[in-house]
């Protein structure tokens, strides 16, 4: 009699116990649609500025719709790979909002990020005619043309295999940035930080013109003084004679 007893309370805490797991299925369902979850990334720990992000800050999460608006990045695709803004931190717990995240390329220091020991940034106002077919990651000679009162023109190269870091429009923008007019502004160049004095001057009493280099994709040497030519002679006269 007592197994009987036994047997139909375990049944019923059975049936109860099932009872109460659909009736939480249900529940989460109802939820899930009422609240349409769309499922994305969140960040796992606060990502600090100007960071890489990798799989590891990233950690699944189902949110509400409502919560998410048009430009945040729901796949993984998309956010991997990107960079944090150079001062903004995302927190721990963040979706991961599109103006929050660039691309290398168009992070606002790019060019600073592309220099190498010894190297420095110099900005040259360009021209769709003074740019002519000339891209970023190339490697151009820097010729200068000077007006002189009493003389010839003098025309010669200055600095030979330097490198395009970055071409920008007007608002800044990478020519390869898909928000760019594509209309070319300014092109930075990397130079060596002892030449900048006397690229400065140059800038200043002549007209700098850019042309290919003959191995314009060429690693070594970079950004060279051409120490034989008459115009760097020129310029380094002219630059002792105004020190004095």
């Amino acid at each position: 009699m007592k197994k009987k007893i036994f047997l139909k309370i375990a049944v019923c805490l059975g049936c109860a116990a099932m009872l109460l797991a659909l009736n939480g299925i249900l529940f989460n369902l109802c939820m899930k649609e009422k609240l349409n979850l769309v499922h994305t990334y969140i960040a796992a720990e606060d990502i600090p500025p100007r960071t890489k992000i990798t799989e590891e800050y990233l950690v699944s999460a189902e949110i509400a719709s409502d919560y998410l608006i048009d430009n945040t990045y729901l796949e993984k695709e998309d956010i991997i790979g990107k960079y944090t803004e150079i001062q903004g931190m995302i927190p721990a717990g963040s979706v991961f909002y599109k103006h929050m995240l660039y691309e290398e390329k168009d992070l606002p220091d790019h060019a600073q990020l592309q220099l190498k020991e010894g190297e420095t940034s110099f900005g040259v106002q360009v021209d769709v005619a003074s740019l002519g077919s000339l891209t970023e990651g190339e490697r151009i000679d820097m010729h200068v043309g000077i007006e002189r009162r009493d003389s010839t023109p003098l025309t010669g190269i200055l600095i030979q295999n330097a490198r395009i870091i970055c071409i920008k429009d007007h608002q800044g923008l990478s020519l390869s940035n898909v928000k760019s007019n594509g209309v070319p502004y300014l092109m930075e160049l990397a130079v060596q930080r002892t030449d900048l004095d006397l690229l400065n001057l140059a800038e200043s009493v002549g007209t700098l013109k850019f042309f290919p280099s003959s191995d314009p994709y060429s690693t070594e040497p970079e950004a060279s003084l051409v120490y034989d030519s008459d115009m760097t002679r020129y310029l380094q006269n002219m630059k002792e004679s105004t020190s004095k």
